[in-house]
């Protein structure tokens, strides 16, 4: 009998870890038999759309756990939080604010629910770490007085954490509502001095349990800071949820708070100073840790669970290297490597990764850098409009002056350089052509997929 996908996760499931999911492979509370606990709405379970019981109980416990008013679990991951945090208070046509990083889950909730996007431009280190300077956000909210929400992303997937405080205070004088992309940050929480997004003013704001707190993969919690908000919230994810969810993942979501409250919060301090010990031994190597840098730079706070290595071999080699030898990092880029660790890590599986790091040579490597995205280009159609409309894939070499219809752009550090309903430049195209078609995203080999000129020509664009 062939049972491809066991074959494949039990390969898998004997390597070094260093990404989500943040159990690392272990049960936080103990081994379960997964299927004998899965099953439905029943008279002796609950319903997650109008819960009375375990599921009521279970968020309560988490809210208070979190210092959230209220929350509601999610077994979409945080893409359905993000959905939920921009439609629940904005609607068809009003203007949203977001970074040019933001997940790709909230670019599909401006086409979902017809909103208006206005992007916060991006700046780039000189060693290409991307980031949103807190002065460029101000800025464009001055910019925008009619923006009804402004969406960050905290961390980003090097760790970065854009102070909020400033933002927030700014976002609520000017009558905004201020949610917050925090999927890689459900564990901020529980360390100390590094405030979440909910104790920095965010009114709303989703975490990804899975990416740093032991729980399964697709579990989320959307975390409110007004309870009056908790109707309209249930409303949307209702709507564009299952309705069918995973109890298996919603009892993750509470055993992963279980964990935390009872032995997690003193195993995470662990797991993060064996991260720093990692960070200091770095150059014994030949490698650095770049983040101390980027923190003069952008005055951004990293995560303690995001450890980023500097590889003069140029991250993507030494990737390789690491998972030759049994070892799975989070990511690469051209100069570095991301290990991610959560707060159910075994601190003897980064002590195998610290004796691989010493084991692979730090060879030197001509450097490539990524080019600058550049300024945004000029928005002819809505995101929506654009994402519906008639379309066709154009050689990429001759889209100059069509309408973007699908997001494209350079992977590392995957942030679109055109987005939907956005005119594609002749600079976006020769950034384009300076890379590989191997290092592209949302491209068709040389194509990139344009809305057709006559549907311009009947909507009067």
């Amino acid at each position: 009998m062939e049972r491809p996908m066991d074959e494949m996760l039990q390969r898998a499931a004997g390597r070094i870890r260093a990404h989500m999911p943040g159990h690392s492979g272990r049960a936080p509370l103990g081994e379960t038999e997964l299927y004998r606990l899965d099953t439905t709405e029943t008279s002796c379970t609950d319903n997650l759309y109008a819960p009375e019981s375990g599921i009521l109980k279970a968020q309560i416990l988490y809210a208070r756990s979190m210092g959230s008013a209220a929350c509601i679990f999610l077994h979409n991951g945080s893409t359905q939080g993000v959905h939920a945090m921009l439609e629940m208070g904005l609607r068809d046509g009003d203007t949203v604010i977001l970074p040019r990083n933001a997940h790709l889950s909230a670019q599909s909730a401006c086409i979902l629910a017809g909103l208006r996007a206005v992007w916060i431009p991006l700046s780039m280190t000189e060693d290409g770490y991307p980031y949103i300077r807190p002065e460029d956000v101000l800025q464009t909210m001055k910019q925008t007085p009619e923006a009804k929400c402004i969406l960050l992303t905290r961390p980003d997937y090097y760790g970065g954490c854009i102070p909020l405080e400033t933002i927030a205070q700014e976002a609520h004088a000017m009558k905004m509502r201020l949610v917050i992309d925090e999927a890689h940050g459900a564990h901020l929480h529980y360390l100390h001095d590094f405030p979440d997004a909910g104790a920095s003013g965010a009114d709303v704001w989703v975490q990804s349990v899975h990416k740093t707190l032991p729980a399964l993969t697709g579990s989320a919690v959307l975390h409110l800071a007004d309870p009056d908000d908790l109707p309209r919230a249930m409303e949307v994810i209702r709507r564009e949820q299952t309705s069918s969810p995973s109890f298996l993942l919603m009892r993750s979501v509470d055993d992963a708070r279980a964990y935390m409250e009872t032995q997690g919060r003193d195993h995470l301090a662990r797991v993060c100073a064996e991260g720093e010990h990692l960070r200091r031994k770095l150059p014994q190597w030949g490698y650095a840790d770049p983040t101390e840098r980027w923190q003069e730079i952008t005055g951004y706070r990293f995560d303690p669970l995001h450890v980023v290595i500097e590889a003069p071999q140029g991250g993507r080699a030494l990737m390789r290297a690491l998972e030759a030898a049994g070892a799975d990092p989070e990511m690469a880029d051209d100069r570095r490597v991301v290990l991610l660790y959560g707060a159910g890590t075994p601190v003897e599986i980064m002590e195998k990764m610290e004796d691989l790091l010493e084991a692979v040579p730090a060879c030197r490597a001509p450097a490539r850098m990524f080019p600058d995205p550049g300024p945004c280009p000029p928005c002819v159609l809505s995101m929506r409009e654009a994402a519906l409309a008639d379309r066709a894939w154009v050689r990429w070499g001759e889209a100059e002056g069509r309408v973007c219809a699908q997001a494209f752009g350079l992977y590392p550090p995957g942030i679109p350089l055109c987005m939907p309903g956005e005119r594609i430049t002749r600079e976006i195209l020769l950034r384009v052509g300076a890379v590989p078609p191997q290092d592209r995203f949302g491209m068709k080999g040389e194509y990139v997929q344009c809305v057709e000129p006559s549907y311009l020509t009947l909507t009067g664009h």
